[in-house]
């Protein structure tokens, strides 16, 4: 199980060497780990010239470029690129000619599943989705999320078909505000990609990073500016059950709910610089 956060501003959070990753002069700045299967969440930076050889996964492995450009087993990815890699996939090498910035999610929980069954492995892929092209032609309602559409539009990255496991990103308009709080059965995790996002515990930035375990109560949110997010929801498909909540605002309190760890990170001014 990982620590509930929610939420905090990665700007704030430290770079350290990525060496426990296994990549060399590569720097991180982790966001969530569990302590009993390694599996985490970071941002990684890599340095231009930085390379990292193929060979069979031990572990799912899932990226997302937020800056610079990284080529994956010959693929040019630029900002905005999406990728899962399954355990036991084996084209999986790494470079960057100019340096990259990307989310990196690491998972562990498949590996002895599935060992080396080829067509599971093949199932599971996603090589590569260009964000700046393809419709937002997600469906809300397989969520449980029907009321959002009004104001929201959803790109589905991944649905596992072994474990039902979804990412997605969904896009908000400017003063979208929601109604009404919601839990889900099991563990999610979010980024903000761009925008603000506000909420009972705050007003997040581009940069701020949550993860709840299952059951969680949170919402209701809304956006002054338009939001993008994108979200990660592990241990099971994700359903939503909505409840009453307090009454939105668009100015709500600072009070983020954190581990001991990351309390004298918790900063209430906007962040500077973005990652």
């Amino acid at each position: 199980m990982r620590e509930h956060i929610d939420y905090i501003q990665a700007q704030h959070l430290p770079w350290e060497q990525a060496d426990q990753l296994g990549f060399d002069v590569a720097r991180m700045k982790l966001l969530s780990r569990d302590d009993e299967t390694d599996a985490l969440s970071c941002i990684l930076s890599v340095p231009a010239g930085w390379t990292r050889a193929a060979g069979s996964l031990p572990f799912d492995e899932e990226i997302y470029v937020l800056d610079g450009a990284l080529i994956v087993d010959g693929s040019d990815f630029l900002a905005h690129s999406y990728s899962f890699l399954p355990t036991g996939y084996q084209g999986n090498a790494f470079s960057s000619e100019t340096g990259a910035t990307l989310l990196y999610f690491r998972s562990e929980q498949m590996a002895q599943e599935l060992g080396s069954d080829a067509e599971k492995i093949r199932a599971r892929l996603v090589r590569h989705i260009d964000l700046s092209e393809g419709q937002w032609d997600g469906d809300f309602d397989q969520f449980g999320l029907g009321s959002m559409k009004a104001g929201a539009r959803m790109r589905v990255l991944r649905q596992d078909p072994v474990s039902g496991e979804t990412t997605y990103i969904t896009a908000t308009i400017a003063f979208r505000r929601g109604e009404k709080a919601e839990r889900h059965p099991i563990a999610q995790e979010f980024f903000m990609l761009s925008g603000e996002l506000s909420g009972p515990l705050g007003t997040m930035q581009a940069g701020a990073y949550c993860i709840r375990p299952p059951m969680a109560k949170h919402a209701p949110y809304g956006s002054p500016t338009g939001a993008l997010i994108l979200f990660r929801g592990f241990g099971g498909r994700q359903e939503t059950f909505w409840e009453e909540a307090d009454p939105f605002t668009f100015y709500p309190t600072h009070q983020p709910i954190l581990p001991d760890r990351l309390k004298p990170f918790s900063k209430q001014q906007p962040p500077q610089p973005r990652y």
